[in-house]
């Protein structure tokens, strides 16, 4: 994923919403020139569909698709979510040589998208990439670094004009990284909303900040002049223990394990002195550290309100792209307070979520395709209950 990078160069310093029973709806406090109130709606709740366009050839056609079923949908939109995800690699989907869409990468994205809806999901089209060569971002000029990603969705966004504006949005890219500069990301992101809307005047954007797409690089952004944009940012402190038992990125992770949450400092130093040195001393790190990593709810909500913040001063609507903890070796009593906490902070925010991920390391379900099985208890966590009513969506 994306963040493994983005953690590991933070070394040992990295170490829902809506239709719960709120009275007042997502957009309240925003301005008049937001988007519609029923788009902004159908963000409520969501899951990322992870792996099923992103890293594309680790699976093949055939297994692409049969991984997401429409029995798989129709089960999300009984447990009550309102959207999905749908990220993709760039590279799979769009020839930079030929500065063209693949016919037939393009035709299976299509159908994908088209199942979501038949499902009544709305869904965020994400350019998630991961190893697309074109996108450089310490690239000296806008060609070098996001020339070709400013083609593809010229291109996508016309071909996805006639997808119903009010439950499919356009989200420009996941977590924008490695930046000399965040502002070459700043004057990206404008010109390619411009494309995209030149395009698909009617979609709403998703756009976002730089630093991962994370709450720091969204507050350090400034609106864009457009007014029908939605604006993303992912959380996942602390990431020591969201993450624990990762083989990838930040490599204290491979060795952390039974990391709990909440927790108080004494008892993450206990656990610390159990784990190699390098691991050590990164979660000794993060348990001193309680301003920047939230190991409890209050912490936790704080570092959230600074999103909303940031939306109400600027009268934007915002929405968590990504939130979720690593299944495979975090205490399950942790994983579902965890959950609960983001979930019960962002409702009381009135921010829109989607969970990562469905099916993956940080997955909600278990099993294969047409055989799967929703933990029902993290479902609960978050809100939801399955065969439950759909939310209603406000009027028009």
């Amino acid at each position: 994923m994306d963040r493994r990078t983005f953690l590991a160069t933070l070394g040992a310093a990295t170490a829902a919403c809506a239709a719960t029973g709120t009275a007042r709806p997502l957009t309240a406090g925003l301005s008049p020139s937001t988007p519609d109130p029923a788009r902004i709606a159908r963000l409520a709740r969501g899951v990322n569909l992870s792996h099923w366009m992103w890293y594309p050839h680790a699976q093949g056609e055939r297994a692409r698709r049969a991984f997401i079923t429409r029995a798989d949908l129709d089960g999300l939109r009984a447990a009550g979510f309102t959207h999905v995800r749908l990220p993709f690699e760039p590279s799979w989907l769009w020839d930079d040589a030929a500065r063209s869409l693949r016919p037939a990468e393009f035709a299976e994205y299509h159908d994908a998208v088209r199942l979501c809806l038949a499902s009544d999901l709305g869904v965020v089209v994400d350019a998630h990439w991961s190893r697309t060569p074109w996108i450089r971002p310490r690239g000296a000029d806008f060609d070098e670094r996001f020339g070709e990603l400013d083609r593809m969705w010229a291109s996508l966004a016309a071909r996805l004009t006639d997808s119903d504006p009010d439950r499919v949005f356009l989200e420009l890219v996941n977590e924008p990284h490695d930046l000399r500069d965040p502002e070459h990301w700043h004057d990206a992101q404008r010109r390619i909303a411009a494309s995209i809307r030149e395009a698909a005047p009617r979609h709403t954007i998703v756009a976002t900040g730089a630093d991962w797409g994370g709450v720091d690089g969204l507050l350090r952004l400034e609106p864009l002049d457009d007014p029908n944009v939605v604006y993303s940012f992912h959380f996942y402190g602390p990431h020591n223990f969201t993450h624990q038992a990762a083989e990838w990125g930040f490599p204290p992770w491979k060795d952390m394990h039974g990391v709990p949450w909440p927790a108080e400092r004494a008892e993450l130093e206990r656990i610390a002195d159990t784990f190699p040195q390098e691991s050590r001393n990164a979660l000794r790190w993060s348990a001193r550290t309680g301003t920047e990593d939230p190991w409890n709810a209050d912490a936790l909500r704080n570092n959230l309100r600074r999103a909303a913040d940031w939306s109400r001063r600027h009268e934007r609507p915002v929405y968590c792209g990504e939130f979720g903890v690593y299944a495979k070796a975090a205490p399950r009593a942790g994983r579902l307070a965890w959950h609960r906490a983001v979930a019960d902070a962002l409702a009381e925010h009135r921010i829109g979520w989607s969970l990562w991920d469905y099916v993956g390391g940080f997955r909600i379900a278990t099993g294969g395709p047409d055989a799967r099985t929703l933990d029902e208890a993290l479902l609960a966590s978050l809100g939801l209950a399955h065969n439950a009513p759909p939310p209603a969506l406000p009027p028009r």
